[in-house]
C-alpha cells in the first residue's frame, strides 16, 4: 500500500509503515502542512492491516530533518500562531506520536537539528548514519528549543541537555549515541540493514503486548510512582486475558516459537 500527501510519503512495506518527510531540497524542514500530514500518517499507520512498526525518515542522504521552517511573519517572529489557535502544530504532532499504538523507529539518514532532534526523541528507537550531525542551535538565532524540550527531557539527562540547549553547539552521531538520542550508529550502507534488524526483534514479540506497553510507557511518564503502580496493576490483568498472552504461555510451556494471533 502506498499513499502520498503533499510532502510526506506513506508506504506500507510488509509489517512496516515507512513515513518519509519528502523535502530534500529544503533539508526536510517541517511546515505546518508537513506536520499536519505527519499526524495523519501516524494515525493511518495504526489502521494498516499487518503493520507492526513505523519507520520515520527523511528523503535523500543529507538530512533527516532540519527542524521547523523558519520564515519570519510581518511582526518579525517565526512562531506566531493564527488568531484563535491555541495548540502549536509541533505540540499536535508530538501528541499524535505519543498516542500512537505502534513502536516508531527513527531512521536518521542525515543531519537532525532543532525540531528534527525532537522528532528523533519522540520515536521509541533510533538508528543514525555515522556522518549525521545533530544540534539544538536555536539560541544562536534568538530563540530556544522550547517546543521540543519536553521530549528531550524524557531522553537526555538534565545537565547534558542544558549544555545542548545553552551552548547551542553541533555534535556528531557518536555523541548523540552517548547522549542516548540514538540507539545505534552505523555506516550509510548499513543503515537499512540495522533498521530491518530492529524491526525483526520487534515483530518476534506479541503485537498486543507491544501496543499496550507503548501506551503504558507514555502514560506513566507523567505519573507519580504511586499512580504509575496503580495504572500498572489495572492494565496487567487486562493484558493477560488477550489471545496473545494465552498463545505466549502455551508456546513457552511447549518450548516453541509463538504464533501470534494478532499479527
Amino acid at each position: 500500500m502506498t499513499t502520498e500527501t503533499s510532502q510526506v510519503q506513506v508506504v506500507q512495506q510488509g509489517v512496516v509503515c515507512r513515513i518519509t518527510i519528502d523535502r530534500a531540497p529544503e533539508h526536510n524542514t517541517m511546515t505546518d502542512v508537513v506536520m499536519a500530514d505527519l499526524q495523519r500518517a501516524f494515525q493511518a499507520a495504526e489502521h494498516m492491516e499487518g503493520v507492526r512498526a513505523i519507520v520515520l525518515t527523511g528523503a535523500g542522504q543529507q538530512t533527516f530533518c532540519a527542524g521547523g521552517q523558519l520564515k519570519p511573519t510581518s511582526d518579525g517572529s517565526p512562531f506566531a500562531l493564527e488568531p484563535g489557535r491555541f495548540d502549536h502544530p509541533v505540540a499536535e504532532l508530538f501528541r499524535a506520536m505519543d498516542r500512537c499504538n505502534l513502536p516508531i523507529i527513527a531512521r536518521v539518514n542525515g543531519g537532525a537539528f532543532g525540531g528534527g532532534v525532537g522528532l528523533v526523541c519522540a520515536c521509541d528507537f533510533a538508528v543514525a548514519v555515522d556522518t549525521a550531525k545533530f544540534g539544538t542551535t536555536e539560541a544562536r538565532v534568538g530563540v530556544f528549543p522550547m517546543m521540543i524540550l519536553p521530549l528531550l527531557m524524557r531522553v537526555i539527562s538534565r545537565r547534558r541537555l542544558q549544555e545542548m540547549c545553552f551552548f547551542a553547539e553541533r555534535f556528531d552521531a557518536h555523541e548523540a549515541c552517548r547522549l542516548e538520542i540514538v540507539n545505534q550508529v552505523v555506516p550509510a550502507d548499513g543503515l537499512d540493514a540495522a533498521v530491518d534488524a530492529l524491526v525483526a526483534k520487534l515483530v518476534a514479540n506479541s503485537p498486543v503486548a507491544l501496543r499496550m506497553g507503548r501506551r503504558a510507557f507514555a502514560a506513566m511518564n507523567d505519573l507519580s510512582l504511586n499512580d504509575a503502580l496503580n495504572l500498572a496493576q489495572t492494565i496487567l490483568p487486562i493484558l493477560s486475558q488477550s489471545e496473545d498472552t494465552k498463545e505466549g504461555m502455551q508456546a513457552f510451556a511447549q518450548r516453541r516459537t509463538p504464533n501470534w494471533p494478532n499479527r
